[in-house]
C-alpha cells in the first residue's frame, strides 16, 4: 500500500508532463531567441505568438531567406538587364541606362558595373559594339572603382594587408583616364565626377582638391541625392573628413534642398554614421536634433515623387531611427513600404544584414499587432 502512494506524485507529474506538451506550452518554453541575434534590438513585447516562433509571412511580410539584400526597393528593369547581362546580352543594360534619369542611371550603373566586376565579358562585347555608347563608357569606368574596392575588401585599415591595399591602387589608378573618357563621351552627365569622389577618397585627395571636384558635380546636378551620399562618405570622419565636417556638408545640403528632393535623409545618414555600433538607447538617438531631423525627412518623404529612386533608402533611415526612438506605429507604415529589400543604411553595414533587420522588423510587427488587439 505504501508503494502504491509513492507512486501517486509519480502519476500525477506525468500527466501534468503530457497535458503541457500537447497544448504546446511546454515546447514553446524550451525555444529560444538565436543566440547571435544583433544586441541592438531589444526583445519584442509579450504578444500571442512569442517572438521566436515569428512567422514573417502571417504578417503579409517576406520571409527572411527571401529578403533581397542587394537592392533598396523593386526594380524590375534592372533585375532584367542584370539577368540578361550574365548572358552575355548587355542591349537591355544599354537601353535601361539610356533611358534612366540620373538619380536612377547612377543606382543601376553602380549595380552593373558590380556584375561587370565579377565577369566583363558583356561588357567588352558591348564596348567594341558601340564604342562611343555612353552607358558603356560609364559601366567601364565604374567598374574599375568597383573592382578595386572588391580587391580591398571593406574592413578597416588595420584589418587590410598590404597586399590588399596594393591591388587596390593598382586598379584604382586605372579609374580617372576611364572617367575621363566617360565624360567625353557624355560631358553634361553628372556619374564620371561622381565616379571620380570614389576616387578622391580611396586616393585621399585633400579638402581643396575634393571641393572644386564637388563643383564640376553641382553645375551638372545640384540636389543629386547619389552625389551627395557619396560626398558624405568622403567627409566623414572614418575617412577624409570629421564629424564635424560631415554635419556641415549633410546640414548645407538639407536646408538648401526643394521641398521632395530627399536631401534631409542626408542628416540622419551623417548621424548614422557616428552612432555606428551605439546601442539603441544612446542619447543620440533621443536628441531634439535627431528628432527634428527625423520629423523633416517624415515630410519631405510625403512631399517626394513615388518614383523617386532614392525614396525607399529614406524610408529605410526612417524605419531604423523610428525603430529607435520606439516610434513603432510610424515605423510600420514605412516598414510595410520597404519589406523585402535591405540594400540600404543601416541594413546593408552589417556582415549578415537579414540578422540586423529580422529583430528590428520583428520587434515592429509584435508590438503594432498587439495595440491592434489591445485596442479592438
Amino acid at each position: 500500500m505504501s508503494a502504491l502512494y509513492l507512486l501517486i506524485p509519480v502519476a500525477v507529474a506525468a500527466l501534468w508532463f503530457v497535458v503541457r506538451y500537447r497544448d504546446g506550452s511546454l515546447r514553446r518554453a524550451w525555444k529560444r531567441p538565436a543566440p547571435d541575434a544583433p544586441r541592438q534590438a531589444p526583445p519584442a513585447p509579450a504578444a500571442e505568438e512569442p517572438v521566436w516562433e515569428f512567422r514573417p509571412e502571417n504578417y503579409g511580410l517576406v520571409p527572411d531567406d527571401q529578403v533581397n539584400t542587394d537592392l533598396a526597393g523593386p526594380d524590375p528593369h534592372l533585375v532584367d538587364a542584370l539577368r540578361a547581362a550574365s548572358s552575355g546580352d548587355w542591349r537591355p543594360a544599354s537601353a535601361l541606362l539610356a533611358g534612366s534619369d540620373p538619380e536612377w542611371r547612377w543606382i543601376r550603373l553602380v549595380s552593373l558595373a558590380k556584375a561587370a566586376a565579377e565577369d566583363d565579358s558583356w561588357l567588352r562585347t558591348w564596348r567594341g559594339t558601340r564604342p562611343d555608347d555612353p552607358g558603356a563608357a560609364l559601366v567601364a569606368a565604374q567598374s574599375l572603382i568597383e573592382l578595386a574596392w572588391k580587391l580591398r575588401g571593406a574592413k578597416q585599415a588595420e584589418h587590410t594587408d598590404q597586399e590588399q591595399f596594393e591591388n587596390f591602387h593598382r586598379v584604382l589608378a586605372q579609374a580617372p583616364s576611364a572617367l575621363a573618357e566617360a565624360a567625353r563621351i557624355a560631358p553634361a552627365e553628372p556619374a564620371p565626377y561622381l565616379g571620380m569622389m570614389s576616387v578622391a577618397l580611396g586616393e585621399g585627395w585633400p579638402h581643396e582638391r575634393m571641393a572644386a571636384l564637388w563643383g564640376e558635380v553641382v553645375a551638372r546636378a545640384p540636389e543629386h541625392v547619389g552625389a551627395h551620399v557619396v560626398a558624405l562618405q568622403y567627409w566623414c570622419a572614418k575617412w577624409r573628413g570629421s564629424h564635424a565636417l560631415m554635419y556641415e556638408f549633410a546640414e548645407a545640403a538639407a536646408a538648401q534642398a526643394q521641398p521632395g528632393s530627399l536631401l534631409p535623409m542626408l542628416r540622419l545618414a551623417a548621424i548614422y554614421e557616428e552612432l555606428i555600433g551605439q546601442r539603441s538607447d544612446h542619447p543620440g538617438y533621443h536628441s531634439p536634433a535627431t528628432t527634428a531631423a527625423i520629423d523633416a525627412l517624415l515630410v519631405d518623404v510625403r512631399a517626394c515623387p513615388p518614383e523617386h529612386a532614392w525614396l525607399p533608402a529614406a524610408r529605410h533611415l526612417l524605419v531604423w531611427f523610428l525603430w529607435a526612438q520606439r516610434r513603432l506605429p510610424e515605423a510600420a507604415e514605412q516598414l510595410r513600404l520597404v519589406d523585402g529589400y535591405i540594400g540600404a543604411l543601416p541594413w546593408k553595414y552589417h556582415s549578415n544584414p537579414v540578422k540586423l533587420y529580422s529583430p528590428v522588423r520583428t520587434h515592429i510587427t509584435l508590438h503594432v499587432a498587439r495595440m491592434a488587439r489591445e485596442s479592438a
